[in-house]
């Protein structure tokens, strides 16, 4: 898809929302008013919207992206599968929990506790205004979500202008010795192809999103950019990064032999956050030079 074609795809889903949302949209007396937000975006969605949430999820990483208004929130820790401890969240009592389908198996204690449970996650670069759009409608704040979606289609669009190159690029999730490379249908996928880059994953399958490769398929596949992403404790980050950088499997890549391997060691490359125009300028600018 070219650059002008997902600009007017983006302008089509604002423009579609927009007209869906008042149909779904609660009266503003029946809008909850005590919330949890359990993933970046959606805590950052309701800041944006002028709506303090009672709780928010404790992530790895990407703190620094949290906004601001939210300071002194609570911070409810969360685990897999189920996400936060149902008696801390209790405790908050949020009668709506803005959760994600990472977090689906906690979901049915969730409304047992009489809350209601909305899932937000997007995957996608286009989703972002759509579903900024959808929790307003949820938290009674439509006229708010519809224009801070149409300033984020703007920022998108800005984002994307001037493009020149399209270098062929790998995104791997470093966990221990296996890579597992991001595809199209990932969120740091999605943003590689909005930023410019060709993702060499073309043939690799799996549903969520990433796909086990081995070093001798990336040589093969030759990326022009590997950009690594360390998941795990803040504490092991340095070291999972530098034995990325120097992994010898990959040395005979454009990527090695041009100094094109990063380590992106923020949370924005692995879930979705509000400033998707800050997200790929950032990409543009730190590792595809594009």
């Amino acid at each position: 898809m070219t650059h002008i074609a997902r600009r007017r795809r983006l302008g089509a889903v604002l423009a579609t929302t927009t007209l869906l949302a008042g149909a779904v949209a609660p009266a503003a007396d029946a809008a909850p008013k005590r919330i949890a937000a359990l993933t970046p975006f959606t805590a950052n969605t309701l800041a944006d919207l002028g709506v303090r949430p009672v709780g928010i999820g404790m992530t790895l990483g990407g703190n620094d992206r949290i906004s601001p208004k939210l300071r002194g929130v609570p911070r409810l820790r969360l685990s897999h599968p189920n996400g936060p401890n149902l008696e801390q969240l209790a405790q908050l009592n949020p009668q709506l929990v803005l959760s994600a389908p990472i977090w689906r198996k906690g979901e049915a204690g969730m409304r047992r506790l009489g809350m209601r449970v909305a899932l937000s996650d997007p995957t996608s670069v286009a989703a972002v205004p759509r579903e900024v759009q959808r929790i307003g409608s949820l938290v009674g704040r439509r006229r708010a979500a519809d224009g801070l979606a149409a300033r984020m289609v703007r920022d998108i669009n800005a984002a994307t202008r001037g493009i020149r190159r399209h270098p062929k690029v790998l995104v791997v999730l470093g966990v221990g010795k296996v890579a597992y490379a991001f595809l199209e249908n990932s969120w740091g996928g999605d943003v590689i192809r909005y930023a410019g880059g060709r993702l060499i994953t073309a043939g690799l399958r799996s549903s969520g999103g990433y796909a086990r490769i081995s070093d001798e398929a990336i040589v093969a596949r030759n990326p022009d950019v590997i950009i690594a992403v360390p998941h795990g404790n803040p504490s092991d980050i340095g070291r999972i990064a530098r034995e990325i950088q120097n992994r010898p499997g990959w040395r005979r890549t454009n990527a090695a032999r041009r100094g094109k391997v990063f380590v992106s060691t923020g949370n924005s490359l692995l879930q979705a956050f509000t400033d998707v125009g800050r997200t790929i300028r950032d990409v543009r600018r730190k590792f595809l030079g594009t």
